[in-house]
């Protein structure tokens, strides 16, 4: 091979290289980035109406909590406590990188991670809580929210209710508690109250399992995929 070629082909090879290492470059950026920055969320579900939309799609701020603490009253995404932390069964799965894992019996890769939810931090650690007749008291006061929405005008007494938190019977959906949210622990409800698998089902939400929260809907459409020009870049 003559000299020309061999320096064409070394220059070729160090083109190639430099594109390979600023791919390999901007993949784990993104991957920090979505990790501790940034994340985007679409709204999947009516439980948040009519703050976030079905098909809204936002910016969630993830590093903002590792400065500061959840404020009451604020929306926040967080991963859903009733999901597992590893895809079952466990001995079937051998984790990779997570969310990335092996799938011993079928023998191919499973991305698995726990699904990112949202809703509305209503009890902070120490509140007393309490729903009467749909209305939200905290430590005895009652809570006036204009975020939130009730679209079933039926009042579903106490007594007729069949939600429990650790055991202990609360009531129903519109009349429940009085609870003690205990430390570290937060109790979230859906501003679309009549329609939002909350903490009034599952329970208290864990300090460590909220991500982020919403900054900016940056998109958003409706039926047959139309376009909700109102709503994009809305400053959440």
């Amino acid at each position: 091979m003559s000299k020309k070629a061999k320096k064409k082909l070394k220059k070729k090879k160090s083109v190639i290289r430099e594109w390979i290492e600023a791919i390999i470059f901007a993949g784990i950026a993104a991957i920090i980035i979505r990790t501790f920055v940034i994340q985007t969320f679409k709204i999947p579900t009516g439980s948040m109406e009519q703050t976030f939309l079905i098909g809204d799609f936002l910016i969630a701020n993830k590093f903002i909590f590792y400065f500061r603490e959840p404020k009451q009253f604020e929306p926040i995404i967080f991963k859903y406590p009733l999901d597992t932390y590893h895809p079952q069964p466990k001995e079937r799965y051998a984790e990779i990188i997570r969310p990335i894992y092996w799938d011993k019996k079928n023998f191919f890769f499973k991305y698995y991670k726990r699904r990112d939810f949202i809703k509305r931090i209503i009890g902070m650690p120490g509140d007393t809580l309490q729903i009467i007749n749909k209305n939200v008291y905290i430590n005895g006061k009652y809570i006036k929210e204009d975020y939130a929405q009730h679209i079933d005008y039926h009042i579903i007494s106490r007594e007729k209710g069949h939600l429990y938190i650790n055991s202990e019977f609360m009531g129903s959906r519109d009349n429940f508690g009085p609870l003690v949210v205990p430390e570290g622990k937060y109790f979230l409800m859906g501003d679309n109250r009549d329609n939002s698998s909350d903490s009034r089902y599952w329970g208290f939400l864990d300090r460590k399992l909220i991500t982020g929260t919403p900054m900016i809907i940056y998109w958003s459409w409706g039926k047959h995929h139309r376009i909700r020009w109102r709503r994009l870049l809305k400053i959440v």
